[in-house]
């Protein structure tokens, strides 16, 4: 760029130039104009001067003005100012100031001196006007083009300012020119620090060779790459992967070198943690003691470790490249192959189990885990596998197997002996319970058959003696009595007693019979009821169940003191499985019986349906009524529970199952009156002699004639010959002819005749028989009225 120049060297060529070059194009008169102007100013100057000139034209004072014109105008302007001049110079001011003769041969010299001159100078300075502009033209573009140089420089400064990369220029001698901020940044120095800086000092010594190879590959024509260390002045190093290329000049020659610089430390550090935890990984899998192994993507192992190559035998190159599949036993390929090939191709983990040939011939048995590796973007490159040797787990389970079914053998022994032994106890303690059974009843019945043998004795020692007599009867016929009931309750107990249930509601029986219940607790205990509301339906022997709650009311009074407390009540109970022994869940009505008294522990509370056990003292009790509770409870379909604490009252709880929907329940039944049975015929089947002389007897008071057979066989026959009105026929007999399939045969045979049957014992089948048999059923022993009832009366009538 050219330099301003200062005041006294005339003025600024530069700035003058540019301003009259860049003077508009004027039409021909403005021209004409400006060139009589400037040759009028200068004629003017040459007025003021005429003084020095004397007598002398001084046509050369008006040169300037010609000069002017031209450069101003062009041409024609400075041509006009020639030709005013010469006009202005002799007619206006030589002429009319000093008149004609002063025109001499020197003014001639003058005027063509001026002429020629004048021309010249007009010529020259327009041609000069005309390069001026031209070069104004050029300048301008110059300028134009500096400024686009500069706007690009700068850009692209800026672009390297911003680049991710560093880039610097470096001379020949190494050091440092020019850098952006990012290779300031790289190398550790500030932007006003690397200018000068030689890149060996701040070079890592052992990269300080390579990057010399890098620079001579540059200097050789080609590109130089090196990845090296730089160090920081705090001693940190950061690696860069350095590219250089020479840099020329316009004549081909090397100046220096062009360096783009990109940070890897983040890779270097990743690529050292990745070797080293490659390198754990190796350490981690040599020291396993099981087979591991990587596989690339086409199945080939891409690492093993010691332990695979152990087993393989060889090299660790000849145990990755070995193909897996040779060492597999002949009898598992085929299945091993296919379970491989099936779980790679579902992409998730899997595991086998086969047999593989060791590195010393021998097979082991191999349980292998193989799980996938995943790339990136999620796709299967391979697996990572892993194999224990289970050969001894496999002969541990074979012999724990051994063990076992040996184990289960001897189990099977003890059980056997347990169940003997078992069996033993159960004996023994059956046989227990029959002895205290028998015990109980031995003595029960000696002490009535006492009263009635001796009464009969007396009987028959005083026959004129009426009273005694009276009095004797009626003690043998009480005792007679309480052994029917004794006999009773063990049938109740052994559920051999027969019933004859049929709908009722409980509510209505319990508050019938609760006088009865108030007498026997007596006035000095309270006696409540809860009855629960709406009814409590039930199909049941109501006998037996006046009894059994007869019975816990006894109980419970003997319990209890004086000013005590007794509770019955009846509700609707829920029952979960497992609540109640032997019971199965459901709904069930509930009858309860509790008490305030002295409760039981739990040794009573184990054997308190035993029969004949009691805590009473001799003579005070049997030890059945409990017992007899129990055995209606299980006869009837329920249960019963019983809680209880020492000195906090008894609760026993009666299950019974509700009425079946659709039954209804029972009105209560009268007896019919008697009927008379006179010139009436009876057969009377019994096999028990001593029994039939006494039904005889009773049966010809009441008026009957009657004719006996000790078997159903000998019945059938009789009732071939001859016609009856009844049989009277016992449930158990010899003969191979029940008294059920007895009546059976005879309300086919003989549908008018009616039957009525008679027992003090029948067994399940009979039960079951007679469950649903028509003919009224009379328990023994039984007495002459209830003869007469069941015989005269309802068929329905049943008389226990």
């Amino acid at each position: 760029m050219a330099s301003r120049k200062p005041f006294g060297r005339a003025f600024d060529i530069d700035a003058g130039v540019t301003r009259l070059a860049r003077l508009p194009a004027l039409a021909w008169w403005q021209s004409v104009l400006i060139g009589v102007v400037c040759a009028a100013v200068m004629l003017a100057v040459r007025q003021t001067l005429s003084i020095l000139y004397g007598d002398v034209p001084g046509f050369m004072i008006l040169l300037p003005g010609v000069i002017v014109a031209a450069l101003a105008a062009g041409r024609v302007a400075g041509l006009t100012a020639v030709a005013t001049s010469l006009v202005g110079g002799w007619l206006v001011l030589d002429v009319a100031l000093f008149g004609p003769g002063m025109i001499d041969q020197l003014a001639r010299v003058t005027t063509i001196n001026f002429i020629i001159v004048g021309l010249f100078a007009a010529i020259v300075a327009s041609a000069f006007r005309k390069i001026v502009k031209r070069l104004d033209a050029s300048v301008v573009e110059l300028k134009a083009s500096e400024s686009r140089a500069t706007e690009t420089e700068s850009q692209l400064h800026a672009m390297v300012d911003q680049a991710a990369a560093g880039i610097a220029r470096v001379g020949l001698d190494g050091r440092v020119v020019s850098g952006n901020a990012r290779f300031a940044q790289i190398i550790g120095r500030t932007s006003d620090q690397i200018v000068g800086i030689k890149t060996s000092d701040v070079t890592h010594p052992d990269d300080i060779a390579p990057t010399q190879d890098a620079l001579e590959a540059a200097l050789a024509g080609g590109e130089g790459h090196v990845e090296k260390r730089y160090i920081h002045p705090d001693g940190t190093v950061v690696w860069a992967f350095t590219s250089l290329r020479a840099l020329t000049s316009a004549s081909g020659e090397v100046i220096g070198f062009v360096a783009v610089l990109v940070d890897i430390t983040a890779a270097k550090c990743a690529e050292a943690a990745l070797r080293e935890s490659e390198s754990r990984f190796r350490d981690i899998a040599d020291t396993a003691p099981v087979l591991i192994w990587v596989t690339a993507q086409d199945r080939t192992r891409a690492f093993v470790n010691q332990a695979y190559v152990a087993y393989h035998g060889g090299s660790y190159e000849d145990a990755r490249t070995g193909d897996w599949r040779d060492m597999i036993h002949p009898e598992d390929q085929a299945m091993i192959l296919e379970q491989s090939i099936a779980g790679e191709a579902t992409g998730r983990p899997f595991a086998m189990e086969a047999r593989y040939r060791r590195a010393d011939g021998a097979y082991r048995w191999l349980r292998s885990f193989s799980r996938p590796r995943l790339s990136a973007g999620g796709e299967v490159i391979g697996f990572v596998g892993v194999a224990f040797d289970v050969t001894d787990a496999r002969q541990a389970g074979d012999d724990l197997k051994r063990i076992n079914e040996l184990l289960e053998d001897r189990v099977n022994q003890a059980l056997a002996e347990k169940a003997r032994a078992e069996a033993d106890l159960m004996h023994a303690q059956r046989m227990e319970a029959i002895g205290r059974l028998t015990g109980g009843v031995a003595h029960d019945f000696n002490n009535l058959l006492t009263v009635v043998i001796g009464a009969l004795d007396i009987i028959l020692r005083s026959p004129d003696d009426a009273a005694k007599r009276k009095k004797l009867g009626e003690a043998a016929l009480a005792a007679a009595r309480r052994g029917e009931g004794l006999t009773h309750q063990l049938l109740a107990f052994s559920r051999r007693q027969t019933l004859r249930p049929q709908p009722v509601d409980l509510n209505a029986h319990i508050l019938e019979g609760e006088p009865l219940l108030k007498r026997a607790v007596g006035e000095a205990v309270e006696l409540r009821l809860r009855l629960r509301r709406g009814g409590a339906a039930v199909n049941v022997d109501v006998a037996q169940f006046e009894a059994a709650l007869l019975n816990l009311v006894v109980n419970a009074r003997h319990a209890v003191k004086d000013g005590g407390r007794i509770g019955i009540q009846t509700q609707s109970c829920e029952v979960q499985t497992g609540d109640v022994i032997d019971l199965p869940a459901g709904q069930y009505v509930c009858v309860t019986v509790s008490d305030n008294g002295s409760g039981m522990d739990a040794d009573v509370m184990a054997r308190v349906f035993e029969p004949f056990f009691t805590t009473k003292a001799v003579g005070k009790g049997t030890g059945l009524g409990l017992s007899q509770v129990y055995g209606f409870a299980r006869q009837s379909g329920g249960a019963v529970r019983i809680r209880s604490k020492p000195g906090r009252g008894t609760q026993i709880k009666l299950y019974l199952p509700p009425l079946a929907e659709g039954m209804a329940i029972a009105e209560p039944e009268t007896v019919a009156a008697t009927t008379s049975v006179s010139n009436r015929r009876l057969l009377l089947v019994e096999d028990d002699a001593s029994v039939a002389a006494v039904a005889l007897e009773l049966l010809q008071d009441t008026g009957f004639e009657v004719q006996t057979a000790e078997t159903a066989p000998r019945a059938l026959e009789l009732l071939a010959d001859e016609a009856f009105d009844v049989m009277l026929s016992d449930i158990v007999m010899p003969g191979g002819m029940t008294g059920i399939e007895l009546a059976q045969q005879v309300a086919r045979d003989y549908p008018a005749m009616k039957v009525v049957l008679t027992s003090g014992y029948a067994g399940d089948d009979v039960d079951e028989a007679l469950k649903d048999a028509p003919w009224p059923f009379l328990r023994k022993p039984y007495s002459g009225e209830a003869l007469a009832a069941i015989l005269g009366g309802s068929d329905d009538t049943t008389q226990s």
